[in-house]
């Protein structure tokens, strides 16, 4: 069975959609949502001049919904949720969100997430004896335990630490399985020996969903790390060819046939590195015309030297 879901990138100062999922990277971290639109703030700082809006629309009439921090915006075919709260004892407090959130989507009939993202301060400061990063990991994993999530059913995901002391989460569900894509270069995340975190991080590298407009492939977070190591600490271009070697490994493993990104967004610990990464896209993408979108972010990655993480839609 296919769906309708469609995604976009476009300017701040063009006319999106009017309903669906919009992202607009404003301070302070928040939600707003009205009557046929769900509208996530995460925290983060777009790297100007860029000012760009990610826009997520489904067939049908939304039905907007609200539960405590839960806001929620119901298709035929799919839903989309935010949880937006405190990120202090980030443990329990990502475990609680995960919890709300999951169980609101199995209620409506949405018992599939296909795609998550997770924004929160401080990433890598100690809380309670251990790195935030392993602690959200740890709640992440507490309640897709709990639930019973199996491996076969994890969504794609991303997790980059704000400048704001907030936990933002939100989602994309559906009613029918996304494909699990993962990288032959990569061990999968949920396998990650223990030094990482207690209790390994809990996503696929991809998703695949089969739409009435064709093949969509939703690109999780991506950093320099082959196997489960990091590579090119310190070297933000090799860093670079190394994060879309592994974007590439995803790719040829969804299908070579398939559509290039036709989105990225690069996650930049430091903005003053942006114009090397852009020259390495540059060389990357030559062949494609036109290339990707490309929003540029300020934002801590998962790993202290890693420098950059890249996610992004195929369409």
């Amino acid at each position: 069975m296919t769906l309708t879901l469609r995604s976009q990138l476009m300017p701040e100062a063009a006319t999106g959609p009017d309903s669906g999922l919009r992202i607009r990277l404003r301070d302070p971290a928040g939600v707003e949502a009205g009557r046929g639109a769900l509208e996530v703030h995460p925290g983060l700082r777009a790297l100007p001049p860029d000012a760009y809006a990610e826009y997520w629309t489904a067939r049908g009439t939304p039905q907007a919904s609200q539960e405590g921090p839960l806001r929620l915006l119901e298709y035929d075919e799919v839903l989309f949720a935010s949880w937006v709260g405190p990120d202090h004892d980030l443990r329990t407090q990502t475990e609680a969100a995960y919890r709300a959130l999951l169980a609101a989507c199995r209620t409506r009939g949405f018992q599939h997430p296909a795609r998550i993202w997770n924004f929160f301060g401080n990433i890598h400061a100690e809380e309670n004896g251990i790195e935030r990063y392993q602690a959200f990991c740890m709640g992440r994993a507490d309640a897709l335990e709990a639930l019973e999530i199996p491996q076969a059913g994890m969504p794609a995901a991303t997790a980059i630490g704000s400048d704001q002391r907030a936990l933002v989460i939100y989602l994309i569900a559906t009613r029918t399985p996304a494909e699990p894509i993962e990288n032959p270069r990569q061990v999968s995340a949920y396998h990650y020996p223990e030094r990482y975190s207690p209790k390994s991080p809990t996503f696929a590298r991809a998703t695949r969903l089969a739409t009435n407009d064709g093949p969509l492939i939703l690109l999780s977070g991506t950093a320099s790390i082959v196997g489960h190591e990091s590579r090119h600490p310190d070297d933000v271009v090799a860093q670079a060819r190394e994060t879309l070697a592994n974007l590439q490994a995803l790719h040829d493993t969804a299908g070579r046939e398939l559509p290039r990104p036709s989105w990225l967004r690069v996650y930049l610990r430091h903005p003053e590195h942006r114009p090397r990464v852009a020259a390495v896209l540059a060389e990357h993408y030559n062949a494609a015309h036109p290339g990707p979108t490309v929003q540029w972010v300020r934002g801590d990655i998962c790993r202290q030297e890693l420098l950059l993480e890249i996610e992004g839609v195929h369409a």
